[in-house]
C-alpha cells in the first residue's frame, strides 16, 4: 500500500514544458504550492503524533505542545484545501494545465486506492490521466504506483 509520504514524493516543477501558457504556470504554481502543503503537512503531522505518542507514555494528557501541533498541522490542511479549491475552479488553458491538474488527481487518489480502483469511473479517469502524460511528454511525473496500477487493470475487470 502507499504510504501518504511516498503519494506525495514527486514535484511538478521539476518539468515545466516551455510551451506553458501564462495561464496555465498560475495553474503550476498552484500545483506546486499545494505539493508544498502536503511536504509540511507531513512534517506537522510527525510532530503532532510525536507530541501524543508522548503524552501517552507520560500518562495520557496532551500536553500544550501536542495541542500547538496538532492545530498547525490542521492549519496546513483547511490552507491546502483553499489552494486544491482554487485549482480545481481555475479552467485549464491548454492540455498541458489539464494533465497537470490530474497529476494532483493522481496523488490524491494514491492515498486512497494505491494500486487499483473500485470502479469503472475511476479507471476511466486513470486512464485519461495516463494519456494525457504519455501525449504532454509528462511521463517523468507519474505516480510511483502508476505501473503497479496498469498491471492490476490489465488483468482485472474493473465492474461499473
Amino acid at each position: 500500500m502507499t504510504t501518504r509520504r511516498e503519494a506525495i514524493s514527486f514535484g511538478v516543477s521539476s518539468l515545466l514544458p516551455s510551451s506553458l501558457s501564462v495561464a496555465d504556470q498560475r495553474l503550476v504554481a498552484l500545483v506546486d504550492e499545494h505539493h508544498r502543503f502536503d511536504e509540511a503537512i507531513l512534517a506537522a503531522e510527525d510532530e503532532a503524533d510525536a507530541f501524543l505518542t508522548a503524552g501517552r507514555r507520560s500518562g495520557g494528557k496532551r500536553s500544550v505542545a501536542a495541542e500547538a501541533a496538532c492545530a498547525r498541522a490542521e492549519a496546513l490542511h483547511e490552507a491546502q484545501g483553499r489552494v486544491a479549491n482554487a485549482i480545481i475552479n481555475m479552467p485549464a488553458a491548454t492540455v498541458l494545465g489539464a494533465a497537470y491538474k490530474l497529476i494532483v488527481w493522481r496523488k490524491e487518489a494514491a492515498i486512497s486506492f494505491p494500486d487499483d480502483f473500485d470502479g469503472a469511473h475511476e479507471s476511466f479517469t486513470f486512464s485519461a490521466y495516463r494519456d494525457l502524460l504519455r501525449l504532454t511528454g509528462l511521463n517523468a511525473l507519474e505516480h510511483p504506483q502508476d505501473r503497479a496500477t496498469l498491471a492490476r487493470m490489465r488483468r482485472y475487470w474493473i465492474p461499473s
